[in-house]
């Protein structure tokens, strides 16, 4: 039986991720390893904080790491909003991670391996196949073409390709995939400010004060789904995912720690509903203008 914890904020947020870690039994990094960690930022724009990770979710993420070693980089992929660097300048990463004394790393810019999934191929960073210790660090928000954005979702981030709308018809195979070839030791979402709606984008803000943490992304993502008021099994990346072996969504053989998932799930607004658009006009404002 998988284990994820969820883990209330109830002031500090780096210790609400110690929390998270402490109950899966430790973060279990070896000594001197090259930690990739993969947070969602996806846009420049940040409006009520619920678009990109939150930067103290990568922080701690990085506070957890460095106990270890100092080999540690943050990395993003070009994406229709443009290059990962520009994205990185314009939200205010980039300082934090010259802060932080890590690295920062555009994956479109990395050497790949070429895959083919559903007759599309893919480019895969050597960067994310080759870590040592692999950190996803996913925004929990509703998406249109998946219904949900968690750690799977991120893992498109990952790809070379800037143009990745091209590859959408194909998520529901894809994102197993890339769940199956890319290792994932530790996932933190950031539930603290979330998004419901139109996202990934532009939805309308959603506070929930929480970090789901664990290590196995169909676990993980069957509980932030259920968080979210969705039943797993209406995520069909999740479905694909749970059919290939990569692991468990259901709920009833998942160990959830921390707080109860009864007591923390909420109903998300669905996406293109008439009140999630006529709600995302304040969002599109803060986004495009």
């Amino acid at each position: 039986m998988g284990s994820v914890a969820i883990v209330r904020v109830e002031g500090d947020v780096g210790e609400a991720v110690e929390r998270g870690i402490e109950l899966l039994g430790g973060a279990g990094i070896e000594k001197g390893s090259h930690v990739v960690i993969k947070p969602n930022i996806c846009n420049s724009k940040n409006p009520y904080g619920m678009v990109i990770t939150d930067f103290r979710v990568i922080e701690s993420a990085v506070v957890v790491a460095r106990r270890y070693t100092d080999r540690i980089t943050i990395v993003e992929s070009d994406n229709i909003s443009g290059s990962a660097e520009k994205r990185a300048v314009e939200s205010g990463l980039l300082e934090k991670v010259e802060e932080w004394g890590v690295e920062f790393k555009n994956l479109s810019r990395d050497e790949f391996e070429e895959h083919e999934v559903a007759g599309a191929k893919i480019r895969i960073p050597r960067t994310v196949l080759e870590a040592d210790y692999l950190m996803n660090l996913p925004k929990m928000k509703t998406c249109g073409p998946t219904l949900v954005t968690l750690s799977m979702k991120n893992l498109f981030g990952v790809l070379v390709r800037g143009k990745k709308k091209r590859l959408h018809k194909h998520l529901d195979e894809l994102l197993p995939y890339l769940s199956k070839v890319v290792r994932q030791d530790l996932i933190i979402v950031d539930g603290i400010v979330c998004m419901e709606g139109n996202g990934p984008v532009i939805g309308t803000p959603r506070r929930m004060d929480l970090v789901v943490v664990g290590r196995n992304p169909v676990e993980v993502d069957s509980v932030c789904a259920r968080i979210m008021g969705f039943d797993p099994g209406e995520v069909r990346h999740i479905v694909n995912a749970a059919r290939m072996g990569i692991g468990e969504m259901d709920l009833r053989k998942i160990r959830v720690l921390g707080e109860r998932l009864e007591d923390v799930s909420a109903r998300f607004e669905r996406p293109y509903s008439l009140r999630a658009t006529l709600r995302s006009i304040k969002s599109i404002r803060k986004i495009y203008l």
